[in-house]
């Protein structure tokens, strides 16, 4: 299946994608980018060879699947929405070292780093990023584009809602609920719910002023 990476930052987090894909076997041919300026980009001799809008055009050229090579949740939903519609598979990616378990659900174009654990009953919808050792526990929730930064551990039935970001190293206590594009910070700890759309940082965490 003749497979493409969405972003190109060859310092970033498509740097690490290619390699897992590769190790994976998928069929790498290129790179997806919506910014002008990385058009000349390459990744393992991979280049850049169309943007977000190109994506049809890109299918007519023989071009199957989409990896989601970004970090960040803002817009991953969105992007995974836009990659379905196009008529693209959105493959899922799960290292040999993360343990899943059988009673997981996982949607399309889920990440699961080395190293991360996804317990029972959990789902992970489409495009969520589990990165490299962190802990889903069970009947945990992410809704789509949400990302499990590394070392977060979110605890059971905790449910984190679209596009949200879990910040590395972060605790959700059982039950908490994080609100859609809400920002966990580094290292904190959430022991009660968080709205949608802000950001919350420390031990305990609490809502941060609006940068704007």
């Amino acid at each position: 299946m003749k497979t493409v990476v969405y972003g190109s930052r060859p310092d970033g987090h498509a740097k690490v994608v290619v390699e897992l894909a590769a190790e994976a076997g998928l069929e790498l041919v290129g790179l997806v980018d919506d910014f002008e300026e990385n058009r000349e980009r390459t990744i393992a001799g991979l280049r850049v060879l169309g943007s977000g809008p190109d994506l049809g055009t890109l299918r007519a050229q023989g071009v199957e699947a989409v990896l989601l090579g970004f970090g960040e949740s803002r817009g991953r939903g969105g992007i995974a929405e836009r990659v379905l519609g196009a008529g693209l598979e959105l493959p899922r990616l799960v290292h040999g070292t993360a343990h899943v378990y059988a009673t997981a659900d996982l949607g399309r174009g889920v990440h699961v780093f080395p190293l991360a654990h996804v317990g029972p009953d959990t789902a992970l919808h489409d495009g969520v990023l589990v990165n490299t050792g962190a802990i889903v526990e069970h009947d945990v929730v992410l809704e789509a584009g949400a990302v499990a930064s590394p070392g977060a551990r979110l605890l059971g039935r905790a449910r984190v809602g679209r596009d949200a970001t879990i910040g590395a190293g972060a605790v959700l206590f059982p039950d908490v609920v994080v609100g859609a594009a809400a920002v966990v910070g580094a290292g904190a700890v959430v022991r009660e719910d968080v709205p949608p759309g802000v950001r919350v940082a420390g031990v305990p965490a609490r809502v941060l002023p609006d940068p704007s």
